[in-house]
């Protein structure tokens, strides 16, 4: 038996209209999650759109308490098996989901949709904490219209247009932004709520604490951001100066090199000699990748990082206390020097990074001994190895697999292989030849982003190169892959590579019209933007905006600047919009004010409240004459009311305007 539209309004159902904003709002709040949650739960939430939408055509009916207890139970414990029964902030985050999906099944009332909007709104939420994007923001925007219009839907009594309905429901979200930014700007800054815990879904970006042969080759292939850089003055005069260190890496086991486990060791009293006039400040924002080192150039003697604590380590390396697992923001002072690191290298370090296992690469070590053996001095060597990569090695993305001896079947059979091949191999050349040596990994170069001054720095960008020790001068960097490939130097990775080797980075910046690149250019400006202004938005330039803006941040400074900014938004409030709402008046309202007018002549006032085919009568029964007029008002009036008959409201209006006046 159909139920009645009086039936739906007194028992306060939910109407069919309704029902299907409601599962609109869910689809668009859970989507994004599911590419982070188990993938069962996508199927739990279509069954239950499925069996709510055979109830609501009356094929089935709502589940018992029992069969709703079954269900939870099965639901709980497969998200227990997901996550091994570790508590996370993912499971925590499954379970709003479940809870949201399992909803659907005992909605009936707008007591229950008015609560399933709410978990939507906290499920939105939940999203930030797995992506702070732009793009992800105007999607949780986005989702807010639609949950926002399914809220409105619920109160309407009546039936109109769903394109009305969600350019309603944006209108109250758009009304909001100025006061949400308001408090964004002045509500002191606490943390957000996505910084309390790293996720154990979040991969692990950017290079390990731990180099073999392809490891790099394979992490250029991606095209992910690594970081951005703003330098705050002078640049560096050229691209290929940029060596952006990340990581040393000291222990070698005849295959891979590895971090020791002293690398974050704090320096004691960092040399800020340098002059200032060559001095390098750079604003930096990382992408998270989970680890706890940071970039910066050669060499740095300063860093700030907020309320990340971080420092400088003796091997000029930047630490911080915590890994990085969300965008982190921080300024970097360098000076653009080498070998003065240190005035002498301790005797334990020396012997450390001269270390090599025995029974591994005998090729290498036998020709590194004999160039000692010839009596040529460490710069000798060092020249001597350099010349060596000038034979016949080439450069590329897909070097063959090399065995136990890896640096053996480089230098002698392949001599084909990318930037950690040449570091590696070098590196332990070195070492055999008494000269202290260890490996950096990091970034090399950028792309400069012109859009707003400041440089992409890429996955693709991902280098290994070599420092030495020279009594006389200190760390030395060496870099032989510009003696394999100096267009990789001086020019990127894309000059250096062949055809083949491009097509594994034609996904990047390589291989693209200029109008696709430039667009690309546009959405990365747009990110740096929202990561610099919005994400990073922290107490410290907080207290630096209020300073510039106020004169500081004394409780009366941001009482009176918060008081007048909420009565200047509610003037424009009043002014814009309301004011323009009540002045503009549909071609009825205007017919019915003409109306009242003409009936105050024939000494009859229409209350507020009453309806035209209420009022005509008294006015009929007070002028006989007017009693066909009268009828024939009352009929266009209920044909308008319950007919929604535009050409009767056409009529209507017409017969509003010409009622007979009284005759003087």
């Amino acid at each position: 038996m159909e139920l009645s539209a009086e039936t739906f309004q007194r028992k306060k159902l939910v109407r069919h209209e309704n029902l299907l904003w409601l599962l609109a709002a869910q689809a668009v709040v859970i989507f994004p999650l599911l590419f982070t949650l188990p993938l069962w739960l996508g199927a739990v939430w279509f069954i239950a759109l499925v069996w709510r939408l055979q109830i609501h055509t009356r094929k089935r009916h709502f589940p018992s308490s029992f069969i709703k207890f079954i269900l939870c139970s099965l639901c709980i414990v497969g998200l227990l098996m997901a996550y091994k029964g570790a508590y996370s902030m993912e499971m925590m985050v499954g379970f709003l989901v479940l809870t949201f999906i399992l909803k659907l099944l005992e909605l009936q009332t707008r007591k229950d949709a008015l609560l399933l909007i709410y978990i939507g709104f906290v499920g939105l939420a939940t999203q930030f904490l797995f992506t702070q994007s732009i793009l992800g923001a105007l999607y949780a925007l986005f989702a807010s219209i639609v949950l926002i219009t399914a809220l409105y839907s619920l109160y309407l009594t009546r039936s109109i247009p769903a394109f009305r309905k969600l350019k309603q429901g944006a209108t109250f979200i758009l009304l909001a932004i100025p006061l949400m930014m308001v408090l964004f700007l002045v509500l002191p800054k606490l943390g957000p709520l996505w910084r309390t815990a790293a996720l154990q879904t979040q991969a692990h970006t950017g290079f390990s604490d731990s180099m073999s042969p392809g490891d790099i080759s394979s992490l250029v292939q991606s095209q992910g951001t690594a970081f951005r850089v703003n330098f705050l003055g002078s640049i560096p005069p050229k691209t290929k100066d940029m060596y952006w260190r990340g990581l040393v890496l000291e222990d070698f086991d005849g295959r891979g090199w590895h971090l020791n486990k002293n690398w974050d060791r704090s320096k004691k009293g960092v040399d800020n000699s340098g002059h200032a006039s060559t001095a390098l400040n750079y604003e930096i924002i990382l992408e998270p990748h989970n680890y706890q080192w940071l970039f910066s150039l050669v060499q740095a003697v300063s860093i700030e990082s907020g309320k990340i604590r971080s420092r400088i380590t003796e091997d000029d390396l930047i630490a911080t206390r915590v890994p990085v697992n969300k965008d982190l923001q921080y300024t970097v002072r360098s000076y653009p020097r080498e070998g003065v690191t240190s005035k002498e290298l301790p005797m334990y370090k020396r012997q450390q990074l001269l270390m090599l296992p025995s029974g591994y690469n005998p090729q290498t070590i036998a020709l590194a001994k004999r160039w000692v053996e010839e009596g040529q001095s460490p710069r000798a060597i060092i020249q001597s190895a350099w010349a060596l990569y000038n034979q016949s090695f080439s450069y590329t993305l897909q070097p063959p697999l090399l065995g136990e001896n890896s640096v053996d079947e480089f230098l002698f059979q392949s001599q084909q292989g990318f930037c950690e091949h040449f570091a590696s191999s070098f590196a332990v050349l070195m070492r055999a030849a008494n000269i202290p040596a260890r490996i950096v990994v990091g970034y090399h170069g950028g792309i400069y982003n012109q859009l707003d001054d400041y440089w992409i720095i890429k996955q693709s960008d991902a280098h290994a190169w070599v420092e030495v020790w020279l009594d006389d001068q200190g760390w030395i960097r060496m870099d032989p892959t510009s003696s394999v490939a100096p267009d990789r130097i001086e020019q990127g990775l894309e000059n250096s590579l062949g055809s083949a080797d491009r097509q594994l980075l034609s996904g990047g910046f390589f291989n693209t019209p200029e109008w696709l690149t430039d667009l690309r250019y546009r959405i990365d400006a747009a990110n740096y933007m929202w990561s610099r202004w919005v994400l990073n938005y922290d107490a410290d330039k907080q207290s630096q905006l209020f300073k510039e803006l106020l004169g500081g941040k004394e409780w009366w400074r941001l009482l009176l600047a918060f008081t007048t900014l909420i009565v200047f938004l509610a003037s424009l409030y009043i002014f814009c919009v309301l004011k323009p709402q009540r002045r503009k008046k549909t071609p009825l309202q205007r017919a019915l004010s003409k109306f009242d007018k003409t009936c105050l002549k024939w000494g009859i006032n229409r209350y507020k409240n009453e309806t035209i085919a209420v009022f005509t009568v008294r006015l009929a029964s007070a002028n006989p004459e007017l009693k066909l007029s009268c009828s024939s008002l009352s009929e266009l009036s209920q044909r308008v009311l319950y007919g929604n008959d535009r050409e009767a409201e056409r009529q209507l209006i017409d017969a509003l305007v010409t009622f007979p006046d009284i005759k003087k």
